[in-house]
């Protein structure tokens, strides 16, 4: 999926052309077809050798148009194989206990209006096939083309789909490895273009004017109306995915980034804080939440279990305390949280958080004791001691 701006925002991405049925349409969609597929084996031998992976013997993907409904068709089905309806349902419940989104939120049908909507083109890894717009001007399908054909060397140099099939319960782990993938897909053709000017990524400061660019370039009537949250898990992967890998290139060349997908990060908090992966390692530490369906009695069950993350716990404070608090999970070390119903039906959320330091730990229970009657609703937050979570 391309990255979001004039290009969209949700990996997995479908839309496309709406054709009309005449002999010179589909001509024309031909020859489209043909000369995009001749632009994207030159720019796959070139995004190669960036990469500093042989050129040679790298077949051209194939490239298709398909109508709308073939891509709503092919947006349910995708997501029907990667989340089934009863995970989506219990994410979804997940969000609404946290107080992310309305309790009547469609978020099945949210995702895929989105993804028909705001996708442009996208590299479908199981069809090993490129799918592009024909809206875009022939600028915006080689930009396109260069972030999905990032996708398909990775692909060709391991199972793509595999790597993203989210596991349950990962959760912030799964959302790591997407900005690892997305970051890549980002940074390549920028890349790309300052070699052009005699420049390299590694050479650049930071890239924050290109990861406020992302943040804040999104349009599209659905998006506009996506809760807060949905909307920075939208946008994390690409965002802060380009910051992780461009902390990379400053210390390393670009051949050495398969060790990456072999070693992967394995929380946002490293996607966040990039030394914590490269400079001083620190991976997650483990934390085991109670079982409640003692406690609960007779007819209770467990909806969902995950972890957070520093991404996560970050969103739930901002989404009612605002930005200036989302820095109270600085200092995240691990989490686990469960969503559980009694056999009333009544929701019961737990969670349990580890932090590197009593400090750390204080003020995101200090922050999430004010955050407690704004989501409740019991009027302005008052002063809570700090340890009350």
């Amino acid at each position: 999926m391309r990255p979001p701006g004039r290009s969209p925002a949700l990996r997995g991405l479908l839309a496309l052309f709406l054709a009309l049925a005449s002999p010179t349409a589909a001509y024309a969609q031909a020859v489209a077809a043909r000369e995009l597929a001749a632009e994207a084996g030159r720019l796959l031998q070139e995004l190669a050798q960036l990469r500093g992976r042989p050129a040679a013997g790298t077949p051209a993907p194939r490239v298709v148009v398909r109508s709308r409904e073939e891509r709503r068709r092919f947006i349910a089905g995708e997501m029907r194989r990667k989340l089934p309806p009863a995970r989506l349902d219990a994410e979804r419940r997940a969000m609404v206990a946290w107080g992310l989104v309305p309790p009547a939120f469609d978020l099945a049908g949210f995702l895929t209006d989105l993804v028909v909507e705001q996708a442009a083109a996208y590299y479908d890894p199981v069809g090993k096939v490129m799918v592009l717009a024909n809206w875009l001007s022939p600028e915006e399908q080689r930009e396109a083309l260069a972030h999905e054909l990032v996708h398909l060397l990775q692909d060709r140099q391991f199972d793509l789909d595999r790597f993203l099939t989210s596991t349950p319960g990962k959760g912030d782990e799964g959302l790591a490895r997407q900005a690892l993938i997305e970051g890549e897909a980002v940074a390549l053709p920028i890349e790309r273009m300052l070699r052009r000017q005699g420049q390299d990524l590694g050479g650049l400061p930071d890239v924050a004017a290109i990861q406020r660019a992302i943040l804040t370039s999104t349009t599209g009537p659905v998006l506009s109306r996506a809760p807060r949250f949905i909307h920075a898990l939208l946008t994390f992967p690409y965002a802060q995915g380009l910051g992780f890998v461009h902390q990379f290139r400053r210390r390393h060349p670009w051949v050495e980034l398969s060790r990456l997908y072999t070693d992967p990060p394995r929380s946002t908090t490293q996607i966040l804080h990039p030394e914590r992966y490269f400079d001083r390692r620190e991976d997650p530490l483990p934390v085991v939440v109670v079982d409640l369906g003692p406690l609960l009695g007779a007819g209770a069950r467990r909806i969902l279990e995950d972890t957070a993350g520093e991404f996560g716990l970050a969103a739930i404070l901002r989404e009612f305390l605002g930005d200036a608090d989302a820095v109270s999970a600085a200092g995240w070390r691990g989490d686990r949280y469960a969503l559980w119903e009694d056999g009333r039906g009544t929701p019961v959320l737990v969670s349990l958080t580890t932090w590197e330091s009593e400090p750390a730990a204080a003020a995101f229970a200090d922050a999430y004791a004010r955050l407690l009657p704004r989501k409740h609703a019991l009027g302005p937050p008052s002063t809570s001691e700090p340890g009350l979570t």
